[in-house]
């Protein structure tokens, strides 16, 4: 049974209990794992990404090397400030997701620099990444994600938690 309401049909509520759980469902199927923020990430723009599998098991020194080698005296010349490692396995609670190497310059000349080379670990060319866009797309599955579960708090009547 459909009802109007403001010039629009409206689902029955056990219909849209239903869709709403089967989007739930669907979006845990698609997308187990989802990174939880409890305010919006800070902008980074000086940080640079290079996401890898957690078989690889790469060192610090490795990375520092690459770097070296794509910018020489990386560090000690300062445009290469900070280099740091991120288990997004652990972040999440789960497993199968990428690692995040996360190396952080002082300016957008070097940033640039190595957006366009990247850098070459184990003898295998690796692209490099604004570590804001990942950020950004974490995010907005967080978002999603609230959203769906919020929207099936109501249908079910249930008042939302802290982690809404």
């Amino acid at each position: 049974m459909q009802v109007r309401g403001l010039g629009r049909p409206v689902k029955s509520s056990k219909q849209y209990l239903r869709q709403v759980i089967a989007e739930y469902e669907a979006l845990d199927r698609e997308l187990p794992c989802i990174r939880k923020f409890p305010i919006p990430p800070a902008a980074q723009p000086l940080c640079l990404c290079m996401e890898t599998s957690p078989e690889e098991d790469l060192t610090h020194l490795e990375v520092l090397e690459a770097l070296e080698a794509e910018l020489p005296g990386a560090m000690e010349s300062g445009r290469v400030s900070n280099i740091r490692f991120e288990n997004m396995n652990v972040i999440c609670g789960t497993a199968g997701r990428r690692d995040r190497w996360l190396i952080t310059v002082t300016d957008f000349q070097t940033r640039s620099r190595l957006l366009r080379s990247g850098i070459c670990l184990r003898g295998v060319a690796r692209p490099l990444v604004r570590h804001d866009e990942l950020l950004l797309a974490d995010y907005r599955l967080h978002l999603r994600r609230s959203l769906v579960r919020q929207r099936m708090l109501e249908a079910l009547g249930a008042e939302p938690t802290e982690e809404d």
